[in-house]
């Protein structure tokens, strides 16, 4: 009796092997407490192989599909929002030629200077909102912000430019200097230079130029 009831207590419990959703009834066998399975089985649910060499069981699992694209480990920078970026950096690369312009010519042009800059700033500020709408990966946001600190810049060197002109202050616009020397101005560059080959290349990164 005493025997018959060790062995009830040792006697393998089969269990169903289920690989990736395909079922396999009673392949797996538990046996005091470790896990035992048919490897001719496993390699058949797997499409795998199995063969046997001295003192060896040698299971082949085939590859992942020919031609199967990898999955990328984070999204990228998506097409549409892609675009619209390229789009606002041609209106903010207008307004820049517009604060350009008024710099060396503004002083001259007197009062109409001020709704001219104002256009170019609203259209630059219409395309980015347009451009907010279609971010919807993680990467879109943060190239988003990007655009956001250029946008914020060229509107601190407009403020800059207009009062300038107000004051009649015409250092800026004859003295080459200054522009090249004005580290508000290098960074605008560096930045928009930075946000176009980052959009083109479809995937996001940072710069220093952009904060």
């Amino acid at each position: 009796m005493f025997a018959g009831a060790a062995f009830a207590q040792n006697a393998p419990e089969k269990k169903t092997l289920v690989v990736n959703g395909r079922a396999a009834e009673g392949a797996a066998v538990q046996i005091d407490g470790h896990s035992y399975v048919n490897v001719e089985t496993l390699a058949q649910i797997m499409n795998a192989t199995v063969s046997f060499a001295p003192g060896r069981v040698i299971l082949t699992v085939p590859s992942a599909q020919a031609g199967a694209r990898p999955e990328r480990a984070a999204p990228g920078l998506s097409r549409d929002f892609a675009m619209a970026g390229v789009s606002q950096l041609a209106e903010m690369r207008e307004w820049k030629s517009a604060i350009a312009s008024a710099m060396r010519f503004g002083i001259a042009a007197g009062t109409w200077l001020g709704p001219w800059l104002q256009d170019h700033r609203l259209r630059a500020e219409g395309s980015l909102s347009q451009t907010a709408l279609v971010a919807k990966t993680e990467s879109d946001q943060k190239a988003l912000q990007l655009l956001k600190n250029e946008f914020t810049y060229l509107g601190e060197w407009d403020n800059y430019t207009q009062a300038s002109v107000h004051s009649l202050n015409a250092e800026p616009a004859v003295n080459p200097a200054v522009a090249q020397n004005d580290p508000l101005q290098t960074k605008i560059s560096e930045c928009a230079n930075f946000l176009n080959a980052m959009l083109v290349g479809g995937e996001f990164a940072d710069s220093p130029s952009c904060h």
